[in-house]
């Protein structure tokens, strides 16, 4: 905490008025005063006060008749009187400030002096917005408890009741890690993931960190309101280009308020889920209990003075998810292994036949066998394995997750000019992270949280047109993800090569742990000046982050069975009558080498201190970093006219680069443009070999190495911003507005950290001793390890020595021999990298109607630049053939389109590019042959060769791994640069567009009615729509890389996130009978008892279908990333419309085979469009039915509530599973599965697998 005071003294003196708030958890209130016949009334004195709350604050007009109160606490319960010699004085009562929003309350006073004349404010919570061009909702606390809220812990759930938000998250085209969350204005959001909004999610258990988490929750009970801002973010906005979303807490009042509350889910409340009906045989319905309860308390401790503020919450979820896994089957636990013979028959050989064909001569393995025998399970069904050796079982696994929350709050008013206000709030959350591995097992993988955080604001009213709130706090996100049942310690076996389905599930779960600790201390201030019609504000927040994070991946992965250099026997190893068929051959291989125990391989991973010392397995990989975020800004709001209010402003980002505070931080000072700029120089100069491309080399980095940063700091992010609002004389009920404004998107300090650990070199290093003799498995089985008594593996290999700095990977020797490896991945941040901007802009209008109507209809763009995506600077560059001229690509695309039109691989015509370029006479002294050594199949030339080598990676265009393989036949540096197999940069690289029409009608609470109804229509397009903070996705796989380098918009198209209409409402309705009602309003208590107070409420949402779009398990451009399939049949072929599937299932096309039948794989580099498709549409109802029992007159109720979530138990189907029409890499066959839907959208909070829940909860209010 020294550098935070340290900096209030640094601010202080700096800006005279120091840091930033924002204002983010306060109110305004602004107004103009006339007289009868419109003209202004300068010197009216305006006294607004909340006597719950014991308040008071005076201003006096202006020389144009107007007022400003900023920095007021947001709520119900304000009255403001006018009061002006010669003229009647005016009382306004039951006015509401909602949080960050700035209220108009015009007033004319009417001759005559003495005499009081009391007005009650309409439309007390949503009015329209005079004073900027923001657009975004308000949730006041009323709201919050009357709704249908299926997660009690925090409000996120009700975030995407905003226009412009989707139920991913992305805010006005913004990514979801953009969004911005504070509660009492301190920064609460998840700095390791980068998610403030809740996602869906499919069915099963949900694993690893949360991207939705609000640090330390804020339960619903513990909020007073809360405001979304989705477009037209003022000057004093951020730190982020996304939604804004203010949350305030309650407070204590004058008088005692609170509530015990008790929300109940069981088995018999709960529907089964569409598939789980479905299948067959049906799967019983989820066993699912859950309790949420808890109750806070606040009230006076001294009136007028000093009033305190409890909340308790806690959730109690107990159930069990079903777990499939693969166990050997009891023939095999008996030492006898099953096999297909070649007449269709199953055949066994018993412990005497495999010990005959067992080289080394010991057969069954008996160490490994009672392994087997004590760890797994009996098979219970057919869902997994082989059928002949391995197969399914199934059970039900714990699922709990146990979370208690405390918030309390004391606010203090000093004297009549200074307020004090302090919050806490404590996390204690332990959940199950990941299923045990089988019954009996205690729970393996858990995940416990233990957040807090803190907040001390301080609001002093200086004279009357000053006013200064300063706030000190921090948010400590700590989060564990341990192992508590490991009895192999660091080994961890698995049974299978990787190649094929593993014989069996690991007899463990593996001992990988995550631990974080991310404390942020953050300094704010607010300095507001009033000046004629200028509302000035100065600030900045200072924020010092520190985030600790412990990755324990350093254990030793033992394959037992097939793996290593051995992936498959042969017939001295086989019985005589089996099949020879590969999906026959395949599993006997697997089982025979799993019933001798033959170790096929040993990875072993190891960190290392600063100084090159081996750590012991286990340990772990700690980093600490360090970490600074400062944001300054000056904003003016100037009421130029009755009519007209602009607002402008600049805002100031300046973000540290990230550094490990002991040394621990490697990198590689090469730009991507300067390394991908000298491959595009190399290839079009037809340079090749070793020294052909630049190599990658990594150094020490960082302040506490004295060395480079990884990227530069910027100072330049200045953000300038502006907006009007016009209220126009001829109608004050109507206003137009509209802003234009640049916003950064927060620091990428979690990709920093995540990317620069796994790929740092210097600290870590992974050694692989594979078993095997090659090509020889006889000599194998003879000669490989076997697995000894409890599993003893023999002796682990030794740490290899640390690497020493200046470090260049996957090369030896000065030869670079990554591409060739296969599986040389690495990642890191581009040097360059700069900080991601939008240019935000919008224009709109807002309506006032009679009877609490408002209506507002506004458009929002955004312009995406320099975002952050990740770009392979290993892709294919084109390269000529100096003879022919021909192009790499061209050779390629011809052997591809020639192979789908059936031609046979050795009679193609020969390509210049592979004669010329692929070592000489390969394909003539490279026949196939037979066992016996006889030629079955010659080639004329080198086109034919490698055409019916690789003829799955050409046919289906496969680019990228054909030009991988090519790459042990060509000179170095040919197509793709030689040192990696791919070598993804974090750049700036990605871009997007968003146009949406906002439009909401919101109806204030009147005749005892209150909705909000939200539409947006909507385009998001991009070229990439990557996370910029998101973990673990480096492009790997196939997702998250830009299509192509060389052609930046070749997949421009929908963003993943991308969805046409999207309607969300809610809505309460008191029905008007009974006390206080419009009905029988009189009616004695026990009549009340029977038929009053009845309320209904509900939350409705609808949209179309999310973008997806194809794979075609084909790489191009990039080694690792899929390419779409391109569109050759007829768009109706692909359109949506679900088909039940025999079976149970679902497909997202009414014809499977039509579906997979129009579309065909990459040539050469020509790809087919991104995210071309849509899913299914998104429908949900939940309702609520409340009744209110008086206990004790009016100051005492009962309140039962019955909810229904997903009433009418419609299943939301999710994104297709499988989105390749193609089948496996390197084989041409057809995907069964392409377009097959296995999931259904689960909402936040449900539980249940998206299906029907209902709630029963009682309430008692004081």
């Amino acid at each position: 905490m020294k550098k935070i005071f340290a900096f209030i003294v640094f601010l202080t003196v700096s800006f005279s008025a120091s840091s930033l708030l924002k204002a983010q958890d306060v109110s305004a209130m602004v107004g103009s005063v006339t007289d009868a016949t419109g003209a202004a009334v300068p010197g009216t004195v305006v006294t607004l006060t909340n006597k719950t709350k014991g308040l008071k604050y005076t201003q006096t007009t202006s020389d144009n008749g107007s007022y400003r109160f900023s920095n007021v606490p947001p709520g119900p319960g304000y009255e403001a009187n006018f009061v002006h010699a010669g003229f009647a004085a005016l009382a306004v009562r039951d006015i509401y400030l909602a949080v960050a929003t700035t209220r108009t309350q015009d007033a004319q006073l009417l001759a005559g002096s003495n005499q009081q004349v009391e007005v009650t404010a309409s439309n007390s919570e949503v009015t329209i917005n005079t004073t900027d061009a923001s657009i975004g909702n308000n949730f006041d606390v009323k709201l919050l408890n009357d709704l249908p809220v299926q997660q009690r812990g925090d409000p996120t759930a009700l975030f995407t009741l905003q226009p412009g938000v989707t139920d991913t998250g992305s805010t006005t085209g913004a990514r979801v890690d953009q969004n911005n969350v504070t509660l009492d204005g301190l920064d609460v959001n998840d700095f390791s993931n980068g998610g403030a909004i809740q996602s869906n999610t499919g069915a099963g258990i949900t694993s690893g960190f949360s991207s939705s988490t609000i640090v330390g929750h804020a339960p619903i009970d513990s909020v007073q309101e809360f405001r979304g801002t989705v477009g037209g973010i003022p000057a004093t906005g951020g730190p982020s280009s996304g939604g804004q979303f203010q949350l305030v807490t309650k407070s204590g009042t004058n008088q005692f308020h609170g509530n015990i509350n008790e929300y109940h889910r069981d088995p018999s409340l709960v529907a089964n889920s569409w598939f789980s009906n479905n299948a067959t045989p049906a799967i019983p319905r989820n066993h699912l209990i859950q309790n949420q309860f808890g109750g806070n308390i606040g009230g006076p401790i001294i009136k007028d003075k000093l009033f305190f503020f409890f909340d308790y919450n806690n959730s109690r979820i107990i159930r069990t998810s079903l777990v499939q896994r693969t166990v050997p089957l009891d023939s095999l636990r008996a030492g006898n292994i099953n096999y297909n013979r070649a007449d269709g028959s199953v055949g066994t050989l018993n412990e005497a036949q495999i010990l005959g064909l067992d080289p080394q001569g010991n057969g069954v393995n008996g160490n490994w066998q009672t392994l087997t025998n004590a760890r797994f399970p009996h098979s219970n069904n057919q869902s997994s394995g082989d059928g002949l050796n391995s197969g399914g079982f199934s059970f039900n696994a714990p699922d709990n997750d146990f979370n208690t929350n405390y918030v309390g709050r004391v606010d203090y008013n000093l004297n009549s000019k200074m307020k004090l206000f302090a919050r806490f709030t404590i996390t204690r959350e332990n959940a199950v992270n990941a299923p045990n591995e089988f019954p009996g097992d205690p729970i393996t993988d858990p995940l416990v949280d233990r957040s807090y955080a803190f907040v001390i604001g301080h609001t002093w009213v200086i004279g009357s047109n000053k006013t200064n709130q300063f706030v000190i706090g921090e948010t400590v996100q700590k989060i564990d993800l341990g192992n508590n049942f490991n009895p192999d310690g660091p080994n961890f076996f698995t049974f299978g090569d990787g190649t094929q389905a593993a014989l069996a599930s690991s007899l463990y779960l593996n001992p990988a742990t995550q631990s974080r600790r991310v404390p942020v201390e953050m300094i704010g201030d607010d300095f507001t000046w009033t000046k004629g019609g200028h509302t000035f504000q100065f600030g900045g927040t200072f924020k010092d982050i520190k985030p600790k994070n412990n990755s324990s991946i350093d254990y030793n992965t033992v394959e037992i069975g097939l793996g290593g250099q051995t992936l498959n026997l042969n017939a001295q190893l086989r019985p005589t009558d089996i099949n020879t068929a590969s999906a026959s051959t395949a599993p006997y291989d697997q089982a025979l080498a799993y019933i001798l125990g033959r170790v096929g391989s040993i990875q072993s991973d190891f960190n290392y201190d600063k100084n090159g010392n081996v750590l012991p397995q286990l340990t772990g990989d700690q980093r600490i970093y360090q970490n600074y975020q400062t944001q300054l800004y000056f904003a003016d709001t100037w009421k130029a006219n009755s009519q007209l209010t602009l607002s402008y402003g600049v805002n100031y980002q300046l973000f540290s680069v990230p550094y490990e505070t002991r040394g621990l931080e490697s990198l590689e000072p090469l730009t991507f443009d300067q390394y991908f700029n000298a491959r595009l120089a190399q290839s079009a100069a037809g340079q090749t070999g070793p020294n052909a491309v630049p190599l990658i080399t990594y150094i020490l980095g960082g302040k506490a190495n004295n060395g480079p940063p990884i990227y530069q700091p910027q100072y330049k992010n200045f953000a300038p911003r502006f907006a009007f609002a016009y209220n126009p004389d001829f109608d004050k009920k109507t206003v137009f507005n509209g802003g234009i404004g640049v916003v950064y998107d927060r620091t990428i300090i979690n990709a920093v950290q995540s990317y620069q650990d796994t790929d740092s070199y210097l600290f870590q290093q992974t050694k692989s001793t594979p078993s095997g003799t090659p090509g020889d498995p006889v000599a194998s089985l003879r000669n490989d390890p076997r697995i000894g008594a409890g599993g003893n593996i023999g002796q682990i290999p030794a740490a290899p020595a640390s690497p020493k700095a200046p470090y260049q990977p996957f090369v030896a020797n000065g030869i670079p021999f990554g591409l060739q490896n296969g599986t040389a991945f690495n990642a890191t941040i581009d040097p360059s990298l700069k900080t991601p901007y939008s240019i935000a802009y919008n224009f709109g209008m807002q309506h006032e109607f009679e009877g609490g109507f408002v209506f507002k209809l506004s458009y929002a763009g955004r312009l995406g630049r320099r975002l952050l995506a990740q770009a392979d600077a290993n892709q294919i560059i084109d390269f000529k053939d100096p003879s022919s001229g021909e192009l790499l690509s061209n050779a390629f695309a011809a052997i591809t389109t020639q192979l789908r039109a059936g031609a046979n691989p050795a009679s193609l015509a020969a390509q210049p590019w592979f004669e010329h370029l692929v070592t000489p006479g390969l394909g003539v002294a490279n026949p196939v042959k037979d066992s016996n050594g006889n030629i079955t199949q010659a080639f004329a030339n080198n086109t034919q060769y490698l055409a019916y080598t690789f003829s799955g990676l050409a046919q289906n265009g496969d680019f990228g791994d054909f030009v991988q393989a090519l790459s042990n036949f060509t000179a170095l540096n040919v197509g793709s640069a030689a040192q990696f197999s791919e070598n993804t940069f974090f750049t700036n690289k990605g871009f997007s567009t968003y146009n949406g029409m906002l439009v909401s009608l919101q109806k204030n609470l009147s005749h005892g009615l209150q909705f909000d109804v939200n539409y947006t229509f909507s385009h998001s397009i991009d070229n990439v729509s990557a996370f910029a903070n998101s973990q673990g996705d480096t492009g790997i796989g196939g997702t998250g890389l830009i299509c192509d380098v060389v052609r930046p918009r070749e997949c421009r198209a929908n963003s993943d996130f991308d969805v046409t209409h999207y309607i969300t409402a809610d809505e309460t309705y008191q029905l008007p009978i009974g006390r206080h009602r419009q009905f029988f309003a009189t009616i004695p208590l026990w009549a009340e008892e029977a038929i009053g107070g009845w309320d209904i409420s509900g939350i409705t949402t609808w949209h179309t279908g999310q973008a997806w779009g194809t794979n075609s398990d084909a790489f191009d451009a990039s080694y690792s990333n899929d390419a779409p399939g391109i569109l050759v049949g007829p768009k109706s072929a692909v359109a949506t419309h679900l088909t039940k599937a025999a079976g149970g299932g679902v497909n997202i096309f009414a014809s499977q085979s039509a579906a997979q039948s129009a579309y065909v794989g990459p040539i050469g580099f020509q790809i087919g469009a991104r995210n071309g498709l849509r899913g299914p549409r998104f429908g949900n109802q939940d309702l609520g039915l409340a009744k209110t029992f008086p206990v004790y007159k009016d100051s005492v109720n009962l309140k039962f509530r019955a909810d229904a979530f997903n009433v009418f138990n419609h299943p939301n189907f999710g994104l297709p599973s499988e989105n390749t029409f193609n089948g496996l890499d390197q084989q041409d066959t057809v995907s069964n599965t392409f377009g097959q839907i296995s999931n259904t959208v689960e909402p936040a909070g449900n539980l249940n697998n998206g299906a029907r829940v209902l709630q029963l909860a009682l309430r008692l209010e004081f």
